[in-house]
């Protein structure tokens, strides 16, 4: 009798002992081949989430600048700003197939719409067949716009992006909107104008496209599509 017990405790050990040493009962790395692949999810995310506010600041701030003379630069500015912030916060708490999609589409041609109006010139609006310079504030709200696209693509590719990506990566989420917020920071003070000296004869801050006649046309650092 008490052999048999010996033998169904010993087998009660040994289960024990194979359960807690099963492989993967333990949590994931947090980097390597073993890590987490939605953790790197949620921190790609985050740092596009970030950037997206960012480009969303600089492109509200440009509202304000040079959509004052203008009401389609106005709603241009005014809707892509909104558009980007309301995306971004929308993303931190669940970013499903069709928002990355979404996210990737909408920047990619607010991209596409800059670089076409400095290199070739817009066939509409108030700059229509005008070839803009580039400055600081729209080249870094573009460049955050390009970045967004890309990573909302790989998400998108991988399959979907995890939701909660900023309670899932708080510290890679506090860092990636430090950086966002030295850029807007930046970037809407160059909007604004304040990194720029007057010229003469067009007041502060004038830095517009050249036009034909040698004047400058757009205000508070010449960004305008």
């Amino acid at each position: 009798m008490k052999t048999q017990e010996n033998k169904e405790d010993a087998d009660v050990s040994a289960n024990t002992r194979l359960t807690l040493t099963k492989p993967g009962a333990g949590p994931r790395p947090e980097s390597g081949p073993g890590a987490d692949p939605d953790r790197k999810a949620a921190r790609v995310l985050s740092v596009i989430a970030m950037a997206s506010i960012a480009a969303g600041a600089i492109n509200l701030a440009a509202a304000a600048t040079v959509g004052s003379s203008n009401a389609q630069n106005l709603a241009f500015f005014t809707v892509v700003g909104v558009a980007q912030v309301i995306w971004a916060a929308i993303a931190l708490a669940r970013a499903p197939r069709w928002w990355l999609a979404l996210g990737a589409a909408g920047n990619l041609v607010v991209a596409a719409t800059w670089v076409l109006s400095r290199t070739v010139g817009l066939p509409v609006g108030p700059e229509a067949g005008i070839t803009l310079p580039a400055h600081f504030p729209d080249s870094l709200a573009t460049a955050l716009e390009v970045v967004v696209a890309v990573g909302a693509a790989a998400l998108l590719a991988r399959g979907s992006a995890p939701a909660r990506s900023a309670a899932r990566n708080p510290g890679i989420t506090a860092a990636a909107a430090a950086v966002a917020s030295a850029l807007i920071i930046g970037g809407v003070l160059s909007q604004a104008g304040a990194f720029n000296s007057s010229s003469a004869g067009h007041g502060p801050a004038v830095t517009g496209p050249s036009t034909s006649g040698g004047g400058s046309g757009t205000p508070g650092g010449g960004y305008g599509y």
